[in-house]
């Protein structure tokens, strides 16, 4: 999504337009102002963003922490995480500040990543027993903490029973999934990409003797979603596990769920978004409180499609915000989509970006459908992208937990993990750092499953490499433990960004934002407008250098500094440190 806005300012008045040309009558998405204080007072020019929406749902105003469990805190010591260790870790997530938890798959399945369902019904015997997941599950709501499950419904494993005997054309399961007889010369492909490999989706099956559709490879066959019984079959184990006490579901790969033919047929076709809303109100029949957010890797506009008008799913992730994040602190990163398509990659890489992705998430929605994030387990981690650089991670982390909507923070992002290479998705889920012993407080026993090869069967001759990578990362201020003693650590920094969220709704459901395009391009300068006043956030971009600024005369005089408590004489002009954030 590329929406741009140039500001021009004549004598006689003022006025604002995007790219496209078309101009925005006052008052509504785009608007300037200037204080007749001073006709050339620059600073008081802004541009008016106006929200006014109704947001009541538990998710509107929730911080959501998203967990690997395999990676996150192994209590029996066997090198994979655990029910119980993630159990054993609620109080830190409640003191972090967060109110949710997503947690990818933990259904019975065959791989590591568990993205490749075996048994939709029993959870994955490594993580623990259901009793252990149940007890999970009530500890954190004993917190006020939801919990989401990572649900995939596009695609199973090609060992679950119903493959199996679709295969073999069981009576019933015979359309379970997407059969041929003869592979398509052209026109197919992975679905998102226009390149045209029947190969990559098209697989053939010995015991039926026939192509079975898979968009994400051979051992992931896609479900038939137009068949009511499949339809049926998901509705049931969705409800099963709403009645266990979950509060919602992150929706994997929701481009992908119905084909209509070859490229560009295989991705957000309208029978695609059918089936959501289909399943979204079978959800809300059984739980109308359950939150659903899709994983719909694309531009805002396209995003925004799964809302169906309301009837549809409740939230989508903002993937344009992390790259565009990244963009401006390290413009020489080059990002890509692993399973969708970037739709910022044309946009400028300085602050207009921030105010162009909120004029395009209102654009494309209501405000509060989008959830921002700065990176998930499919991407590499920001640390890694900003070279490890922790004032541009506080940057980052200031300019997340300041924008509207949803919010998710991937574990370990709130210490700065970063990754031992690129390459492989297992170096962007790897152990989290709770403190510097050689086990890294992971587990008692220095086990790790990183290091163990059964969980890599396509690599010959695996190799560990977490332990050797942790060695030369210890001490050097990483972990939890360390940065939890330390008041200027990230760690910190976040916590101060939560808590000043939490207690301020207008920084989370903004009835107005005002952008004002102040004198120095490195400074961030935005005005919250709510029911309960107006909150102004002020963000120095550049991570090395401090930033001189004038500021408009509504903020100047007697302030108090949310982050820090300290009272604050601002005058015309002020000086912020490298990477500093004030909010007042």
């Amino acid at each position: 999504m590329k929406r741009l806005l140039s500001l021009f300012i004549a004598a006689s008045s003022l006025a604002g337009c995007s790219e496209s040309g078309t101009s925005t009558p006052p008052n509504q998405n785009q608007l300037l102002n200037q204080t007749p204080t001073s006709a050339t007072d620059s600073s008081a020019a802004y541009q008016s963003l106006v929200i006014n929406e109704d947001a009541n749902a538990w998710w509107h105003n929730a911080i959501i922490y998203e967990i690997w469990p395999r990676s996150f805190q192994d209590a029996d010591g066997d090198g994979s995480g655990d029910f119980n260790g993630m159990t054993s870790k609620l109080d830190y997530l409640k003191g972090l500040g967060v109110n949710g938890i997503w947690l990818t798959p933990v259904f019975e399945a065959p791989s590591y990543h568990g993205y490749d369902f075996q048994d939709f019904y029993n959870v994955e015997s490594d993580y623990g027993t259901m009793a252990e997941f149940e007890n999970f599950i009530a500890e954190a709501h004993k917190r006020d903490i939801k919990v989401i499950l990572d649900l995939v419904l596009n695609h199973i494993s090609d060992k679950h029973d119903w493959f199996i005997k679709s295969a073999n054309k069981e009576a019933g399961y015979e359309d379970y999934f997407i059969w041929r007889d003869d592979r398509p010369e052209s026109g197919w492909g992975q679905p998102w990409s226009s390149e045209s490999n029947p190969a990559a989706v098209w697989h053939w099956n010995e015991t039926r003797k026939a192509y079975y559709y898979g968009a994400f490879g051979g051992s992931q066959p896609d479900l038939n979603l137009t068949k009511q019984v499949v339809i049926d079959e998901l509705n049931k184990l969705a409800t099963f596990w709403l009645e266990k006490g979950v509060d919602g579901f992150r929706l994997d790969a929701v481009r992908y769920a119905v084909e209509e033919g070859g490229y560009p047929l295989q991705a957000d076709t309208k029978g695609t978004i059918d089936y959501w809303t289909i399943f979204t109100q079978h959800v809300k029949s059984i739980k109308p409180d359950a939150m659903l957010v899709a994983e719909a890797w694309a531009d805002l506009n396209t995003i925004g499609k799964y809302r169906d008008n309301g009837k549809g799913l409740d939230s989508a992730f903002d993937f344009d915000f992390g790259t565009m994040v990244v963009d401006i602190l390290n413009p020489a990163v080059k990002q890509s989509a692993d399973f969708g398509t970037l739709g910022n990659n044309a946009m400028q890489q300085n602050r207009e970006n921030l105010w162009a992705n909120l004029q395009a998430r209102k654009a494309a929605a209501p405000m509060n459908y989008f959830s921002p994030f700065l990176t998930n387990h499919d991407q590499n981690r920001i640390m890694l992208s900003l070279n490890g650089d922790m004032n541009k991670a506080k940057i980052a982390a200031s300019l997340l937990m300041t924008t509207p909507g949803t919010l998710y923070l991937y574990y370990g992002e709130e210490i700065g993990m970063s990754q031992y290479k690129t390459g492989d998705d297992q170096y962007r889920r790897a152990i989290m750092q709770w403190n510097d012993e050689p086990s890294a407080g992971f587990n008692s026993t220095a086990n790790f499953w990183l290091d163990q090869g059964k969980w890599f069967p396509w690599v010959q001759n695996h190799e560990g490499w977490f332990a050797n990578y942790w060695q030369g990362l210890q001490g050097k201020g990483l972990s939890v433990a360390a940065q939890s003693a330390d008041a200027n650590s990230l760690l910190n920094h976040y916590k101060r960004l939560i808590a000043v969220r939490n207690n301020n709704p207008t920084l989370k459901q903004p009835d107005e934002i005002r952008y004002y395009p102040v004198d120095n391009q490195d400074v961030w300068l935005v005005e919250k407008i709510g029911e309960t006043g107006s909150l102004w956030v002020v963000i120095n971009l550049n991570s090395s250098t401090a930033a001189e600024v004038q500021i408009p005369n509504a903020l100047q005089g007697a302030r108090t500094e949310k982050l820090s408590g300290k009272e604050i004489n601002l005058t015309e002009r002020i000086t912020l440190q490298p990477a500093e954030a004030l909010i007042f």
